[in-house]
């Protein structure tokens, strides 16, 4: 709509909103020029986005992705807003508030301003084209054309309050299509563009800047394609990976820009620059000095040894190329220290951002953060640290559906070393909405660290192998697979979903790891699942293990034998001997309770503990005898690690002695809703244990790396695993959409209709690649089918519950909100849909205003037993409330 077509009113309207305002600050009502938002935003979009080689594409989905806010639909609400003091979730387009009505919440107005900018970039980008020369073939092709780079920058602002929008949807709809062609009255594309064409939001953007972004788009599309070891359906995973990784630059632009805005105070927090490695290596090298100086002045230990050449090796490897690696050490070798010891050199070595650790479970993050915080961080008296070195992600509390408030008091991962889960790392790069995607960039120019890989969800497989390869191939990051299990990720049965590329071990070759893992055998165990046992026998199996080794570790596969056992050994052992663990207590319980379980063992104190297998990946406990129920190989590998797990045990005389573990079978076992622990103990009884049980096999033992490789591979081909690993997709009803899968729909969609009747003509059109995914779709199938768990604070502790008074006490645009809503992270338990419900229903819980944040009534939490939802819980540990 040109300025001479506009009406008298509309003129008039113009004239009195000389400024454009994007946000209005709650606190004292200052507003934010919109011109000064778009600005702003396109200057962070930049810089994030030039860790991906994409910092022209960054700036302009920056500049322009408010760009319906130049609308006098837009300006007229939000100064209404204003004036009615109805200010919240402003940023809400059409298709979040239809999230919203599903949820059976009321709708609020709201104005698509979205749409405008996704619709100008399309039109300066989809009729450019660019010719290449292939390296290899030396032909001109058209690669990386402006069709492909108008529809990712499309989708970036289209989805920046929503989530990415499909291209085409699950029933074949074209819904990216749909959406370019809105009418004016909705998107109100025209009147936005004069307006902010009035206000020079574009006045340097000509054919120079318009070329140089295609080009800067076209040499990174290129060297996707010539990738000779990929295939084209993971071609199409990477190129759906770029839109996804330009799209988290743009959101965490958006919010960080708002964020300073809003809470001047807390801009400081946005605010990152790379560290200084070289001071971080000095404090690693000084302790292994400390180490080596120790070792000198004490008799010989094999184990100590065998520590010190892993972590040589690391240091060594640290200064090599960038890429895949696996560090392959039984439990105990030190593979914390060794893992940080490669990751500082590396970070030197190839200029990189930050380190993170990807870890399987809450549980164990504070454990290793600490010991990373203790070299790096100084420790005060009052036990706090001074130094931003680490940052812990203990868990997820915002909500599913984001308020203002909690996208501003999101954490995005803006330290140099970072603990985080294997959830939330997953959920940054396939999840849903805007909420983990935010912190997806951040997993570029990284050493990504994932320790215990072997508990990576089984139907996760494809998804993490081909976001791993995009990483270091594609985003200048190296990734290190830790486990003392390492799972054979390089050969997976489909070939054409993609394998793990190639990864380098750091221990070196197929005999030195077994000789590793021979020197380092501290354990012998003993098959006894030749008979069932009832609760009653093995409660006497336990205590008689108990009365033998004074220290002994049970470890269940599920909640409930947890509980029984405990409940059914209570009944004849004293309270301080007997010990119970699960992820139904908080972080910080289970931190408690694990400093007296090793206060007690150091001490040589009876020491009994019922857990599940949470404490089995990383924990650092070491018991005389390990009870484990029978499950995967590489779950019993993991529970041998807790025993005798330093090589301390002795006999009468002196001399070292190995700890001993028992695999028990119960007679009762549901794990329905464990398949993956189900299978690995229907491989361990028909296809391991036998094996061993050969002549040929009686001179090898189970922690063998050759016999893990075998019971991996077993594992891989039966039909349960082939079916899980790339995500089948289900219906909420539990029924399937036939053979989808979230790596189908997030690659080539080869299933669908829509997609295979353009498949034949894309090569002839030019118009290779492409992009057909559902991206929405399945953002939203996997939250649903790995059934999210939603965090509840507990009132655990003199300090849990003042924590949460002062949640309610604080309000929000306090500067020190952000520091407590860190602090009580520690504190929550992750409760399922179906446990949260019942919670809401006993009125257990309760929301912190319109935070998304929960707490939980003291009457549902038990001192002994964590979460209680019967509402009779004894806290025995905040008496005198």
């Amino acid at each position: 709509m040109a300025m001479e077509n506009l009406s008298i009113q509309e003129r008039q309207l113009n004239t009195i909103d000389k400024e454009y305002i994007a946000h209005v600050r709650k606190s004292d009502g200052s507003e934010q020029l919109l011109y000064d938002h778009l600005t702003g935003t396109a200057e962070i979009a930049k810089n994030l986005a030039t860790k991906i080689g994409l910092p022209l594409s960054g700036e302009l989905i920056g500049l322009v992705h408010d760009l319906g806010k130049y609308s006098q639909a837009f300006q007229t609400y939000i100064r209404d807003s204003i004036t009615y003091d109805n200010y919240k979730d402003l940023d809400l387009d059409e298709d979040e508030e239809a999230e919203i009505l599903l949820k059976g919440k009321p709708k609020r107005g709201s104005v698509d301003h979205s749409t405008a900018g996704a619709i100008y970039l399309y039109e300066q980008f989809e009729n450019i084209s660019t010719s290449r020369i292939d390296k290899i073939t030396r032909e001109k092709t058209k690669i990386g054309q402006g069709q492909l780079l108008a529809d990712i920058l499309f989708i970036c602002v289209a989805s920046h309050h929503s989530g990415m929008v499909n291209v085409v949807d699950k029933e074949g709809n074209r819904y990216l299509q749909n959406r370019k062609q809105k009418e004016e009255d909705k998107s109100h594309y025209q009147e936005s563009l004069t307006n902010a064409t009035n206000n020079d939001v574009f006045s340097h953007l000509d054919k120079k800047v318009k070329s140089a972004t295609l080009k800067e788009f076209t040499n990174i599309i290129a060297s996707l394609l010539v990738d000779k070891s990929s295939t084209d359906k993971q071609k199409d995973f990477y190129i759906g990976f770029y839109a996804r990784m330009l799209f988290s630059c743009l959101i965490d632009a958006d919010r960080s820009n708002s964020i300073a805005f809003e809470y001047p105070s807390q801009a400081h927090l946005l605010n990152y620059s790379r560290p200084d490695w070289q001071t971080a290596i000095d404090k690693v090298e000084a302790l292994y000095d400390g180490f080596a100086n120790k070792a000198k002045n004490s008799p010989p230990n094999p184990i100590n040894h065998q520590r010190n050449l892993i972590a040589s090796t690391c240091y060594e490897t640290g200064q090599k190329a960038q890429g895949i690696y696996t560090l392959t050490v039984p439990t105990g070798g030190g593979k914390t220290l060794a893992s940080l010891r490669f990751a500082v050199q590396h970070a030197k070595r190839h200029n990189l951002d930050r380190i993170i650790y990807i870890i399987p479970f809450t549980s164990i993050i504070e454990q290793n953060a600490q010991e990373v915080r203790d070299i790096l961080e100084e420790k005060l008296a009052d036990g706090s640290y001074v130094g931003d070195w680490v940052l812990e992600q203990h868990s997820n509390l915002e909500p599913d559906l984001q308020t203002w408030q909690s996208k501003l008091i999101m954490d995005n991962w803006n330290a140099p070393i970072v603990f985080t889960t294997m959830v939330q790392f997953l959920e940054s790069c396939f999840g849903g909405g805007t909420k983990g995607v935010r912190r997806l960039h951040q997993l570029s120019r990284a050493v990504l660290i994932f320790d215990e890989i072997q508990t990576l969800p089984i139907n996760c497989y494809y998804l993490f192998c081909n976001a791993i390869n995009f990483l270091t191939s594609h985003a200048n990051s190296t990734a290190v697979l830790c486990t003392a299990t390492q799972p054979v990720l390089n050969s997976l049965p489909i070939e054409h979903n993609g394998s793990l590329n190639p990864a380098t071990e750091i221990v070196g070759n197929r005999d030195q790891l077994t000789e590793l893992f021979d020197t380092l055998k501290r354990v012998e165990i003993h098959d006894h699942t030749e008979k069932p046992k009832d609760l009653d026998s093995l409660t006497d199996y336990i205590s008689e293990n108990f009365d033998k080794y004074a220290s002994t570790l049970v470890i269940v596969n599920t909640k409930i034998w947890a509980s029984q056992l405990y409940q059914s050994l209570a009944e004849s052992l004293p309270e301080d001997e007997l010990y119970h663990l699960s992820t139904g207590q908080c972080a910080l319980h289970r931190k408690d309770l694990l400093a007296q379980i090793r206060a007690r063992l150091k001490q040589g104190l009876p020491t009994l503990v019922i857990s599940t297998q949470l404490i089995e990946a990383g924990v650092d406990v070491s018991f005389a005898s390990v009870i484990r129920f029978l499950a995967g190989l590489d779950s019993i590998a993991q529970a041998s690690g807790r025993c005798n797990r330093h090589g301390e045990m002795r006999d009468e005389n002196g001399n070292p002695t190995k700890g001993q573990v028992f695999i028990v079978k119960p007679d009762k076992e549901s794990l329905s809703k464990l398949p993956t622990i189900k299978l690995g103990k229907e491989q361990m009884e028909n296809h391991i244990l036998p094996l061993l049980s050969q002549a040929e096999n009686r001179d090898k033992h189970l922690l063998d790396p050759n016999i893990m490789t075998d019971f991996f591979r077993v594992f891989y081909i039966t039909d349960f695993a082939k079916q899980q690993m790339a995500y089948p997709v289900k219906q909420t009803d539990g029924k399937s959409f036939g053979s989808d899968t979230i790596f189908g729909w997030t690659s080539n969609n080869s299933l669908n209709p829509a997609v295979d009747n353009d498949n034949a003509s894309r090569l002839k059109n030019g118009q290779f690649p492409k992009l057909w995914q559902s991206f929405m779709d399945a953002g939203r199938a996997f939250k649903a089918i790995d059934a999210p768990t939603k965090a509840v604070i507990v009132p655990y502790g003199d300090e849990g519950r003042m924590l949460i008074t002062a949640l309610y006490g604080t309000q929000f645009n306090d500067k020190d909100f952000y520091k407590l809503v860190q602090k009580v992270q520690q504190y929550s338990v992750n409760v399922f849909p179906y446990m949260f419900d019942k919670l809401q229903q006993e009125h257990a819980i309760e929301q912190v205003r319109d935070t998304g944040i929960f707490t939980l009534s003291e009457k549902f939490y038990d001192e002994h037993m964590g979460l209680n939802t019967v509402g009779d819980s004894k806290l025995g540990f905040i008496e005198g409330f």
